[in-house]
């Protein structure tokens, strides 16, 4: 059932339902255990060899049935304010589980790109890593276009949350879709995963308008565009408690895991700044364990100051906080915790902050 309510009063309940979500996900205790030796693999690889590593570890899974999606999605994209809500990334709309007409299916990497429903390819078709609760006029306006920037839109391709229009990524010319700023790191990582999961499907399409982004194979599977802009996409929306229960509850269907909701650095070892260096849990700091364990901000959402906590003393630290759009917006070094952030404006930041022996990552909220 969707609700119709004025436009202002909408807006207004929508990014308080968010903004109550958002806070009571970043206040929750949801952690699971990783397999011990889940990725022992891992160890002492990079570049490609790292992304075949990776593939082994989360080949082999359960095979889901996409007809199943509505028993799975209560259990896996629910809001947190209210279990009987759907959590659509693709647009605010109101809609209960108890009545999902309004809904979608969607494949986030459009199924069509690696060869649909056959069964040799029924395991990447029910995989819930890539699907998704989506508004079905947003997935309509969609299609099989790829992941980019987008410049014009016609009116039924931009909700206010997702658009789809004419790329201006680099690289791309072509008409592309562009996810809402807090979740253009969960649409990355999925992309990631299935480039990594499905590096061995040999039916992954390919033309010479670089519409289809993964181009499969073992390294490095993407169009060249398409590096740079889900790179910057991961690094600008860190991965939230959202992903992090998400992908547990899928292990426990699926029984395999998205290795970039895991260790989010992975993706820079594979593909970004740390590709020329080899992978080593013992060196790789702030990777083993989810960076949220060892930096927590309060009060999240915040308004005037913040206190940084840390699971350790680290003395003096350099902080940054970007804007979702990759703006650095307020920096400084410091060895005290508490921060202002008075000169804020409303919206979601990315909170990094470096210490003598590590980078760590969290998302702030300015209320």
């Amino acid at each position: 059932m969707n609700t119709s309510l004025p436009k202002n009063e909408y807006s207004m309940n929508m990014k308080t339902c968010f903004s109550l979500a958002l806070f009571l996900l970043l206040n929750l205790s949801i952690f699971g255990a990783i397999p011990t030796g889940y990725y022992a693999n891992l160890e002492g690889k990079k570049t490609a060899e790292l992304k075949t590593a990776a593939f082994l570890a989360i080949k082999t899974h359960v095979s889901l049935k996409y007809d199943n999606l509505w028993i799975y999605f209560p259990k896996t994209d629910f809001l947190p304010s209210n279990s009987t809500e759907i959590w659509d990334m693709y647009s605010n709309n109101i809609v209960f589980f108890s009545d999902h007409s309004s809904i979608d299916k969607e494949h986030c990497v459009p199924n069509s790109w690696w060869g649909g429903p056959t069964v040799d390819n029924e395991y990447a078709y029910g995989d819930l890593m890539n699907l998704y609760p989506s508004n079905n006029s947003i997935n309509r306006s969609k299609g099989n276009n790829p992941l980019s920037e987008v410049g014009a839109t016609t009116p039924a391709g931009n909700n206010g949350v997702s658009k789809s229009g004419t790329s201006i990524t680099v690289g791309y010319s072509g008409s592309g879709f562009e996810p809402a700023d807090e979740y253009k790191g969960d649409f990355a990582r999925t992309y990631f995963y299935m480039a990594t999961c499905y590096q061995d499907y040999t039916t992954w399409r390919s033309d010479n308008t670089g519409q289809y982004e993964i181009t499969g194979g073992v390294y490095p599977s993407f169009q060249p565009w398409a590096i740079p802009l889900l790179l910057k996409w991961n690094r600008m929306d860190p991965v939230s408690e959202k992903e992090l229960e998400r992908n547990e509850t899928v292990y426990t269907l699926q029984h395999n895991r998205n290795p970039f909701i895991d260790y989010p650095q992975l993706v820079e070892y594979i593909w970004g700044n740390m590709k020329d260096s080899t992978f080593s849990f013992a060196t790789a700091t702030g990777i083993e364990r989810p960076v949220t364990r060892k930096l927590s901000i309060y009060p999240n959402p915040a308004k005037d100051h913040v206190q940084l906590n840390f699971d350790e003393n680290v003395g003096t630290f350099h902080y940054s906080i970007y804007s979702m759009t990759g703006y650095l917006v307020s920096s400084s070094e410091t060895a005290e915790h508490s921060i202002d952030v008075s000169n804020l404006k409303s919206g979601i930041y990315s909170c990094v902050v470096e210490t003598a022996s590590e980078r760590l990552v969290s998302r702030l909220i300015i209320l």
